[in-house]
This record gives C-alpha cells, sequence and structure tokens, in this order.
C-alpha cells in the first residue's frame, strides 16, 4: 500500500477549520452556526457536532481531511487488515489516538487515523513501534468499528463451537421447553448455540454477504450465504443442532416459536465489529424443518454516491438533471436485488438539504438518512403504502420516496402528487425502461396523466466486479467477442479482461459488484405514444433517438475497461448466444 508519508509539520489546521469547510461548500453559514452552538452546550469537538446534527456525511468530512492533508482516503470496509501488526500498537493506544494500523512493509507502518493532521499522535505511534508511519485516513466511526472487529479476543472457530455445542447436549439430561427458549433468548453470549450463531452471522458479514441462508435437510442443516449475487456453502450444522439454531435466530427476530407451520418475517439487530447491523429475517416450512433466510442491511459497506454506484459521467449528468426539477415522478426499475433502493439512497444524499423538506415511505427502512422523515410502512397495521401517502402529503412534503409501487392506488397517488407540485422517487418492477410505462398504465394509471408527470426511468443490473489484486488481461479477446458475436463499442480496443483468482477474493476472480444502466428521459415526443397506449418497443425506439444507451451497452463498455467480464455481463443480462 503506497500512502503520503506524513511530515514533522502539517498545514496550518488552526486557521479557522469552519472558514474551510464552508470555503469547500460543506457548510452555509447558518449550518456553521448551529453545529457551533450544539458544540457549545455538548462541550465537545465540532466535527462530532456535525455529524451528529447529519450536517456534514463522515465520509465527505473524511475525504475533506485528506485532501486537506495530501493523505490517502481509503475504505475500511474493504481494506484487507494484517492481523500480525495489531500487537505492534496496543488497543488502549490505538483506542486514543483513533488509529488502527492495516500492514507493514519492512521498517514503515500503515496506520489509518481519524485525524490527519494530529502530528502528536504520529510521533507516538512512530516512539512505541520504532518504526516509520505511513499515514491514510479513514472516517472516525470506521476506525473505531475496525478497532472492535480485529482486536477483540479471539473466538472459537465455528467448527469448535458446534463441537462444544454437540458436547454440552451429550451431557445434559432432557430439559423442559421454557427453560431451553429461556437459555436461548438470554443475552450471555458464552453460551453455545448463542455463540455458534453470531459466529455465523459476523463471518458473514465480514465476508460482505447479503443473506444469510439457514437450509434444513434430511441429515443435516446447510448454511449458505449470497456473496456479489452466488451462494457460497459455508458450513453444515448436525440435524441435532437444527432446532436450537432455529429458534436462536426465531428469538433474535421476535417471531413466534410455537407456530412452525407458517410462513413469518420478522426483524433483528445484531453487533458486529462495534456497529449495528440489521437482519431481515424470513421463515418458510418446509419438508426437513423451517427454512430461515437472513438479508443483512450493512448500511457501513454501502457507498451512497452516484460516482461510487459505476454510473457513466454523462449519464451522471442526465440523471441530476432529471432529480433536480422541481416537479415529476422518476422510477427506478429492476428485479430484487438489482440494487434500487441503494440508488434512490444515493439520490436523496444529494437533493436532501436544509432547503426542503424530505419524506419517504419504505419496507423496511434500510438506512437512517439525516434529514429525510422515514416512515416504516406496516401493512398489518394498516399503514401501507397508499395509506402512507396519502398521509405524509399532508406534511408539507417537497421530495418523496416511495420505497416499492405495488399497487393501483400507490401509482395514481404517486402521479397526482407529482402532478401537483412533488418530486417523487419511486422503484418499479420491469425488465428495462421502456418497459415501466406500459406497466404503469396496466396498473391503472391514466394514460394522460403520464407524459405530464413521468420525467425519467432509470434500469439497472448489478454486475460483480474483477478483483483488483489478481485482475489481468485476457488475451484471446477478440475470440472470445467473436464467440460471443459481440462487437466492441465504437472507439473502443477489443481488450478484455478477468480476475485470475486469489485469496483477496476467495479464488472467484471477483470481489464487489456494481451497476450497469440505461436512463430513458422523456420529452414531448413520447407525448403521442403514451396517450394511444403504444408498446414497450415504441418508447425503446424514442429512447435510442435520444441517445439512450441500453443495459448491456453500458455492461460492455465496463467490460473493455477492465471493471467486469464478458461473461460475468452476459450472465445478468440473460442473453443467449446461439
Amino acid at each position: 500500500m503506497h500512502a503520503q508519508r506524513v511530515e514533522t509539520t502539517a498545514p496550518d489546521h488552526k486557521r479557522r477549520f469552519e472558514d474551510r469547510l464552508i470555503a469547500a461548500g460543506l457548510l452555509t453559514e447558518a449550518q456553521l452556526d448551529l453545529a457551533l452552538r450544539e458544540q457549545k452546550r455538548t462541550g465537545g469537538q465540532l466535527v462530532p457536532a456535525l455529524m451528529q446534527l447529519g450536517l456534514v456525511a463522515p465520509e465527505v468530512l473524511a475525504d475533506f481531511l485528506a485532501k486537506e492533508a495530501g493523505a490517502k482516503l481509503v475504505d475500511l470496509n474493504r481494506e484487507r487488515v494484517d492481523r500480525s501488526v495489531l500487537p505492534l500498537v496496543p488497543l488502549d493506544l490505538a483506542k486514543r489516538l483513533r488509529a488502527m494500523p492495516l500492514s507493514r512493509h519492512d521498517h514503515t507502518l500503515t496506520v489509518a487515523m481519524a485525524d490527519p493532521f494530529d502530528v502528536l499522535a504520529v510521533d507516538l505511534l512512530r516512539q512505541a513501534t520504532g518504526l516509520g508511519i505511513d499515514m491514510v485516513t479513514a472516517p472516525e466511526r470506521d476506525i473505531l468499528n475496525c478497532q472492535e472487529l480485529h482486536y477483540g479476543d479471539p473466538r472459537d472457530t465455528i467448527d469448535e463451537s458446534i463441537d462444544k455445542v454437540m458436547a454440552e447436549k451429550a451431557q445434559e439430561p432432557v430439559q423442559p421447553l421454557e427453560e431451553v427458549l429461556g437459555r436461548l433468548g438470554n443475552k450471555d453470549e458464552d453460551a453455545p448455540v448463542i455463540r455458534l450463531v453470531s459466529q455465523i452471522i459476523t463471518r458473514a458479514v465480514q465476508s460482505s454477504a447479503s443473506d444469510i441462508h439457514f437450509e434444513p435437510e434430511a441429515q443435516m442443516m446447510r448454511i449458505r450465504t449470497r456473496i456479489d449475487g452466488i451462494m457460497f456453502q459455508d458450513v453444515l450444522i448436525p440435524k441435532t443442532m437444527q432446532s436450537a439454531v432455529t429458534t436462536r435466530m426465531k428469538i433474535l427476530a421476535d417471531l413466534d416459536l410455537a407456530d412452525t407451520f407458517v410462513p413469518q418475517d420478522g426483524r433483528a439487530t445484531v453487533s458486529v465489529g462495534g456497529r449495528e447491523v440489521s437482519l431481515r429475517v424470513s421463515s418458510l416450512p418446509t419438508r426437513f424443518g423451517e427454512n430461515i433466510v437472513a438479508r443483512i442491511l450493512d448500511t457501513a459497506t454501502q457507498s451512497l454516491t452516484l460516482p461510487a454506484l459505476g454510473m457513466a459521467p454523462e449519464m451522471q449528468r442526465q440523471f441530476r438533471e432529471a432529480m433536480n426539477k422541481p416537479y415529476g415522478v422518476i422510477l427506478v426499475t429492476g428485479p430484487t436485488g438489482s440494487g434500487k433502493t441503494t440508488t434512490l439512497y444515493a439520490v436523496l444524499q444529494e437533493v436532501s438539504t436544509m432547503e426542503v423538506t424530505t419524506f419517504s415511505l419504505e419496507d423496511p427502512i434500510e438506512y437512517v438518512m439525516p434529514l429525510v422523515r422515514q416512515t416504516q410502512v406496516r401493512e398489518e397495521m394498516g399503514l401501507t403504502f397508499a395509506g402512507g401517502l396519502r398521509a405524509l402529503l399532508r406534511q408539507d412534503p417537497d421530495i418523496i420516496l416511495v420505497g416499492e409501487t405495488r399497487d393501483t392506488e400507490t401509482a395514481q397517488l404517486m402521479v397526482r402528487a407529482a402532478l401537483t407540485g412533488h418530486l417523487v422517487f419511486s422503484t418499479l418492477h420491469t425488465n428495462d425502461a421502456p418497459g415501466a410505462i406500459p406497466r404503469l398504465v396496466d396498473m391503472g394509471v391514466e394514460p394522460y396523466l403520464l407524459p405530464s408527470s413521468l420525467v425519467a426511468v432509470l434500469a439497472q443490473r448489478l454486475v460483480r466486479t474483477i478483483c483488483p489484486k489478481c485482475k489481468e488481461h485476457v488475451k484471446n479477446s477478440e475470440e472470445i467477442l467473436d464467440k460471443f458475436r459481440v462487437k466492441p463499442p465504437p472507439g473502443w480496443p477489443a481488450v478484455l479482461w478477468r480476475g485470475a483468482g486469489c485469496e483477496d477474493c476467495k479464488h472467484t476472480g471477483y470481489k464487489g459488484r456494481q451497476g450497469i444502466y440505461e436512463l430513458m428521459i422523456l420529452d414531448e415526443r413520447f407525448h403521442d405514444p403514451i396517450v394511444q397506449r403504444a408498446g414497450a418497443p415504441e418508447y425503446l425506439r424514442l429512447a435510442r433517438e435520444n441517445g439512450m444507451k441500453e443495459m448491456f451497452d453500458d455492461g460492455l463498455i465496463k467490460a473493455m475497461q477492465g471493471t467486469t467480464t464478458i461473461e460475468e455481463l452476459l450472465r445478468v443480462t440473460r442473453l443467449t448466444v446461439q
């Protein structure tokens, strides 16, 4: 890892740090005044006050500090930590200095720090380790999380935990159900089953998994995790432990333990590496027992900015023009798990300011956003998307996020809200952008209302990205393109890339995912076809005339750039080649 070496002198960061924040466009005078009052009230520092008030995102502030200091900003959620260097910096010193040692190269230790201007901290680290210090920077929240995650006492492995549970079961007599449930419901982290489930969840979070599957079979319970959209085998649980593991997951999610023959849904919050991670838990009765799936909602791993999502610069410009309109409907479409919600949160991150009011209806609330009034839809209590939308329209909103357009009433209310001066964002399940218009008409929206309300439709999918550690050229690129009957985009050489496979990517060649997109901007040419209820092919023709690149074209450019592979692109877009 290469980073900016810290010098013994630093820029004069005492020179009105507040003024530099304003000059960088991160704060207004009014916002600074509010933050200074909060700092005075709490007696703390200015930076925590800014984050507490939601005025500057931690990532934005860390980026600002890094640029000011000429240091490298790192993402600790993706950075690999060499555990062998941890003894060089004791935990109490690391917490006091807000520092996280990452790796060592010869006589130089790379350390992530929250304050890149803290020259005294760098000197203390140099004295404590006897090494030179290469300083990089990261948000303080990420550093504290990383400390909790890596400095914690080493736990037993999952296999050892399984052995302990099995030994305990062999020694203990049969116990009443109430006593068993009481033990599984307590907070004693040393209880073997509780520890086992915690280890399974922790390992999944550390692997950046999106889902954990607890799958009962005839002779065992199989644990699998979904990483970058692909299922991976994790561990096999003995059949005699299946009931205890299932019960523990149901207790975490507050599900009915006695009812094992009806599907149930619930939510849980667990602590992993010092940060809270939300789980959306679902149970389904199967032949061999209840199948449990836990969706992991880890906000710390999400990059809520449009550039981080992989959107091309020109498309970003067009999309920003659309989302800065004073009113209208903007839809994000795609199948389940295609990243629609993350895209909309990235949008809200940009458009939600102190000058406007922003409300959302969600199921579930996946990320907590500053300056956004977020409402959890609870259909079992009568709070539906449609009912919630009617209610929040009386709350003087400027911007509205409707998590999903599921029914006719929601679609109609959404369109009418746009026509009365509101900017509405929502998601819709269609295969592409042009298909959104016929879908809305089929849902009961009057065609004559759409040309005046629908501003843009963004369709997307997620493709796995090539691991940067083992990325390499494909030698026979032209042969592969000919085999798939794919021509390079105009102006791009026929060069493909792949991941050779390494320990960092678990020898898959892929690490992480990125979006591929198509953006359909509506103009006056769409009016007559919409009113006449034309089909999706007509809207596709008009969008192409307007310069729209289809998702496959966007993905093909990313394959030529070395972001993903042509095989992954074909898999996700489900194109078949004869």
